[in-house]
């Protein structure tokens, strides 16, 4: 019964924090990939990436033929690509961090 008990509260802490991601994703404007690379390289499941998430998410992006992505990857510029983003500089990047860093990107900053 406590097994039971200990597994449905884990489907639902589960199912509640993909929701809010959800609707995180749909407030920064992220596509399915970007959404889809996220939940793959988000190991620990804390909403953020740390360095070696964010490996793991530009790795993602480059499967689904993200261009930024794929040139970041054929130069293994992972590390300076983070340091971009992170932009308070803390070691971990959050979706935010990540959205802005692609609207300066765009608006060529």
């Amino acid at each position: 019964m406590l097994a039971r008990f200990v597994v449905l509260n884990f489907f639902l802490i589960l199912f509640a924090g993909l929701a809010v991601l959800e609707a995180s994703a749909k407030n920064l404007r992220a596509s399915n990939s970007e959404v889809a690379a996220f939940l793959k390289a988000d190991i620990n499941k804390d909403r953020v990436l740390s360095k070696s998430e964010f490996r793991t998410f530009i790795r993602a992006l480059a499967d689904f033929g993200q261009s930024t992505a794929k040139k970041i990857r054929f130069f293994g510029v992972y590390g300076y690509a983070f340091s971009i983003v992170d932009k308070n500089k803390d070691g971990i990047v959050t979706p935010q961090e990540m959205r802005s860093a692609d609207d300066d990107f765009r608006k060529g900053k």
